[in-house]
């Protein structure tokens, strides 16, 4: 049973449709990545489910609640975090997790929680959050999103700002919870880290609904590619091309699709004959982000 259901939404902002007919739903313990462009309406999405915004079409439900803009007793139910954390400025972060629990009936322990988001050290201590860097700050509104003992917290970009470790250290904190019936739904632009994280995705793109699936069920869609690394990037891209095949432009290297006759021993001599060094080459599945840009391809040609 779902927790939380989108039928048939929309947002209109005059005669901009930021929402298009979206339907998705997000299960208990479930952790769902909500991706697309930049203006494709997942922040949209995100504040019309959290009550901060009204919605012009459809409706959404969360615990056997409608979910209608500022009056829901249902969202005392919800945790967020969206866009930036509301933090004041001379508050500790003691501070801020005392007056956000403050009229919980069931909040969550504030000693354990500060300690799992790591804001109980001596880099916090009694320091006022003006002095908090983005990365503090980012884990602090974390833990106000979740002081509430939330069922269903959403959060848009949680790992904005923060090092490799606290990446890490959030990452294991979400997945505990979900293990334990919380669920999520997250947008982030760190597609890696997703990908690692989410169970389902949900990918939107100018309003509408292009897929939603199971993450390892999208992934297991994609094209095995030769990941080709060379001196000279951009010319092994021209003669994979050249010779007809299915290439593109990865971060560091040529991605090549295996089809027909096209191996990575081919590759490897097409390098060859064109004078190139060839410094890494493996075989794999496309990542998430292969898999997004593909879609949203596919999506331009079709409009």
């Amino acid at each position: 049973m779902s927790l939380l259901e989108l039928h048939h939404v929309s947002k209109n902002f005059g005669s901009y449709q930021a929402l298009d007919n979206v339907s998705f739903s997000v299960e208990p313990g479930r952790i769902v990545g909500l991706i697309g462009p930049n203006g494709a309406g997942k922040s949209t999405a995100m504040r019309a489910i959290t009550g901060l915004m009204s919605y012009s079409d459809g409706e959404i439900i969360f615990d056997d609640e409608r979910i209608r803009f500022a009056k829901n007793k249902s969202l005392a139910r919800m945790g967020n975090l969206i866009e930036y954390p509301a933090i004041y400025p001379n508050f500790t972060a003691r501070d801020h997790m005392t007056y956000y629990a403050m009229d919980a009936k069931d909040h969550a322990d504030i000693d354990e929680l500060m300690k799992i988001t790591g804001i109980d050290g001596e880099k916090f201590g009694k320091r006022k959050a003006k002095k908090f860097s983005l990365g503090m700050k980012q884990r602090l509104g974390i833990a106000i999103a979740l002081i509430r003992n939330p069922k269903f917290v959403v959060l848009d970009e949680p790992m904005n700002g923060l090092d490799p470790q606290s990446v890490r250290d959030i990452r294991a904190l979400i997945r505990s919870l979900a293990d334990k019936g919380v669920a999520f739904l997250i947008s982030s632009h760190l597609l890696d880290e997703l990908q690692r994280l989410a169970d389902d995705v949900v990918i939107i793109n100018k309003g509408k609904v292009l897929r939603r699936e199971k993450m390892v069920d999208f992934l297991a869609e994609g094209k095995t590619q030769v990941k080709v690394q060379t001196n000279d990037n951009d010319k092994m891209l021209a003669a994979a091309k050249a010779a007809g095949w299915d290439a593109s432009m990865g971060d560091d290297r040529v991605l090549i699709a295996v089809q027909g006759d096209v191996t990575a021993q081919k590759v490897l001599k097409l390098a060859t004959d064109e004078g190139l060094e060839v410094t890494d080459i493996q075989t794999g599945q496309g990542n998430l982000e292969d898999h997004l840009l593909s879609v949203l391809s596919t999506d331009a040609t079709r409009a």
